[in-house]
């Protein structure tokens, strides 16, 4: 990296794949960083007075923000370059361009909502998960506010009866087509682990939930959830997802420290 100003504080959720693909390449690169996690739903303070929008993961560099995965591991490739995750070849930027594309505009909606129903209905278990790592505080503020947040948690992801029904019926089609991207090949774009297979990977780690990935959901977990997860764990797809985490889902060995900032009083302005 060219300066320690340059050092990337990244503003995060702990739970779901948009944030876990910026950290998946982090630590991938071995890249020095901060990370500062925040609270669902109490994010929207503090995000829109740094970037002036509302939504996770962002990366601030000195002055700059960057917001948006796919921007940050854009940005990232030119400041921790190695080890590449992009193809040098035109056409092979191409593929991983579609790939991109069809797992976070179409796969990534349908496995969040999915993921966030089966907490929906149990308020103690959902404040359990969306506040792990904070303070007893935060998950008790955050617990008598979940009556008010529940319709719009509802509203925004899209988890009326019918757009449920029709994300669980196209869950099955979203690990064929990861098994039809990758063929009879290891990595979908190549010979070698690089962005395609980090992004696919990352989001189905919303029903997947690999032993590598960072934070745990806290015990237990949704009946739900449980039932969801069985349902696919059997797709070679499904069992791809876990093989790449534990091939490639490392830690960086130079996180510099994590902070749990929001959801407390004080980190709120």
């Amino acid at each position: 990296m060219k300066s320690s100003v340059e050092v990337p504080i990244l503003w995060h959720f702990r739970v779901l794949h948009y944030n876990e693909k910026v950290r998946w390449a982090l630590d991938h690169k071995n890249c020095p960083h901060l990370r500062r996690a925040l609270v669902p739903g109490f994010h929207i303070p503090v995000v829109r007075w740094i970037s002036g929008q509302n939504m996770l993961p962002l990366v601030k560099l000195g002055d700059r923000v960057v917001a948006g995965s796919n921007n940050i591991l854009a940005e990232l490739e030119g400041l921790c370059p190695q080890p590449p995750l992009f193809p040098a070849s035109p056409e092979l930027r191409q593929r991983v361009m579609k790939i991109q594309e069809y797992f976070d505009e179409q796969a990534a909606p349908d496995l969040r909502r999915l993921f966030w129903s089966t907490y929906i209905g149990h308020p103690a278990a959902c404040a359990r998960m969306a506040t792990d790592g904070f303070s007893s505080m935060t998950r008790h503020i955050w617990r008598s506010f979940f009556p008010v947040m529940r319709p719009l948690f509802r509203r925004n992801m899209g988890m009326d009866a019918e757009t449920l029904l029709a994300a669980r019926k196209r869950l099955v089609a979203h690990f064929d087509r990861l098994e039809h991207e990758l063929g009879t090949r290891e990595y979908l774009v190549g010979d070698k682990f690089g962005v395609a297979d980090l992004t696919a990977a990352a989001v189905m780690t919303a029903i997947a939930r690999p032993l590598q990935f960072p934070y745990p959901l806290p015990e237990p977990w949704p009946v739900e959830l449980i039932d969801l997860r069985q349902s696919v764990s059997r797709h070679s797809a499904f069992q791809w997802v876990l093989e790449i985490y534990s091939r490639h889902r490392g830690t960086s060995k130079e996180i510099v420290v994590e902070q749990s900032v929001a959801g407390d009083a004080s980190a709120s302005r």
